[in-house]
């Protein structure tokens, strides 16, 4: 008599089993009737990962997000039921440490985790993570150059080489036209005969002002009029410039990529379980990046740091990025973005995963059911919904070409120009007074 088991191992000769039986079968049901999962959602402080609507969280519906969408629907499908637990001290997002929640996996305190989770938990053997949800890319953010001030206009016209340039040329005029009125062969007006007046003189020409006095000699006119041509020319640029820049003061030197980044000092900043890719690249860039990190006391401070101070560049999520403009959030006056990113920033891909302890025998279900939600365009939907969603409700739309705005010139570009006849206006008054003083007390003394 034949055994029945050597009848149901017995095979064919196309190499498999006679009656087609699985020699790993699937023992895990679809639908496992309303059993507990019990899972760390932690707070990923966003729309795409999970949120909390309260500080402290007692049921699943204070818990938003994609991430606990793709959970409903997971449950959902396999029939579970979800039970919270607090997430383990050291999880959290600002720290991601798993020491604690590797504990309670062993101790079946949870089953599954998320929240956050990118596939740099992969270095963590005591886990494995479920196939991902949802790829973007970590990129550098710089704060986008800002607009110079109006009062730095006149300054701006001129680089310092140039403007020591005129006032070499200024010093040297007046001490020309001083020798020429002292040693000229006639009687020339005593106002060029003294260093201070011909440099009064001088000053009152640049500036398109009449002189008190015309000069006498054939000599000095002819070194006047050589300096009125230059003043004409010097003015006429100088008013052109002035004008270009009291209406439109120009925006400062963006940076734009890494080399510039380390040149210019900024602090840089990323969360602490990013760490992991900057301790496995290059040392050159990480001894530079070591230098130039910045001390946060979280990732919001330095991201209101990198977007307000304009003094920290941050390590984002280029759909996280995305979901700040759409809200608002980097978004200034006029609609300019407040950050940027660099041309050659992008520094790692990350996926959005789940995480379970290692062996655990419901993740090739899960795995499944979140391929199935994935290739549906699912995930990526709600994505685009979300952020569409967010753009009409806050109704603001970055202006990502700043340079290439229309300016109508009115009296409010000439704020500069009126502050500073107002401040001639006031030492006049004040040099009036002083001179009146003095004359009457100098009238008293004689």
């Amino acid at each position: 008599m034949i055994s029945p088991y050597w009848t149901v191992g017995s095979f064919s000769a196309q190499g498999h089993f006679t009656k087609n039986t699985d020699l790993f079968p699937i023992k895990i049901k679809n639908s496992f009737n309303r059993c507990p999962m019990v899972a760390v959602v932690r707070d990923g402080y966003g729309f795409l990962e999970t949120y909390y609507i309260k500080d402290k969280v007692s049921s699943e519906s204070d818990i938003k997000g994609l991430e606990m969408d793709l959970l409903r629907i997971i449950l959902k499908q396999m029939n579970m039921t979800f039970v919270h637990v607090p997430t383990p001290e050291g999880f959290e997002i600002e720290n991601g440490s798993v020491n604690n929640l590797v504990n309670a996996t062993i101790a079946k305190e949870t089953y599954i985790a998320l929240g956050g989770v990118t596939n740099n938990f992969l270095y963590y053997t005591s886990f494995d993570l479920t196939n991902s949800h949802f790829t973007t890319r970590f990129r550098w953010y710089v704060p986008c150059p800002v607009k110079y001030q109006r009062w730095s206009s006149i300054f701006r016209i001129l680089s310092v080489k140039l403007w020591i340039v005129v006032i070499i040329s200024i010093v040297i005029a007046a001490i020309s036209s001083t020798l020429v009125g002292r040693y000229s062969c006639s009687s020339e007006w005593q106002t060029y005969k003294t260093l201070v007046s011909s440099l009064t003189n001088i000053w009152v020409v640049i500036l398109g002002v009449a002189v008190s006095t015309m000069p006498r000699t054939l000599s000095l006119r002819s070194l006047f009029l050589a300096w009125v041509c230059f003043s004409e020319a010097f003015s006429t640029v100088f008013q052109a410039f002035l004008t270009t820049f009291l209406v439109d003061s120009g925006y400062k030197t963006p940076i734009k990529n890494m080399d510039e980044l380390f040149a210019s000092g900024i602090k840089l900043a990323y969360r602490p379980d990013f760490s992991f890719i900057f301790e496995i690249g290059d040392e050159t860039k990480l001894s530079k990046i070591n230098r130039h990190l910045a001390n946060c006391p979280s990732n919001w401070v330095c991201m209101n740091w990198a977007k307000y101070q304009k003094n920290v560049s941050i390590l984002l999520a280029e759909i996280q990025a995305e979901f700040n403009y759409a809200i608002g959030d980097f978004v200034g006056e006029s609609s300019k973005p407040l950050l940027c990113k660099l041309e050659d920033g992008v520094v790692f891909p990350g996926s959005l995963t789940m995480m379970m302890f290692h062996g655990d025998p419901l993740i090739r279900r899960i795995n499944d059911i979140i391929d199935r939600v994935v290739e549906a365009g699912l995930y990526t939907y709600w994505i685009s919904q979300g952020i569409n969603w967010r753009k009409i409700l806050f109704s603001k739309i970055p202006n990502l070409h700043p340079h290439d705005d229309y300016y109508s010139f009115n009296i409010y570009h000439l704020q500069t120009v009126l502050y500073l006849l107002l401040m001639g206006w006031c030492l006049s008054v004040i040099c009036f007074i002083f001179e009146v003083m003095y004359n009457r007390v100098l009238s008293k003394i004689l």
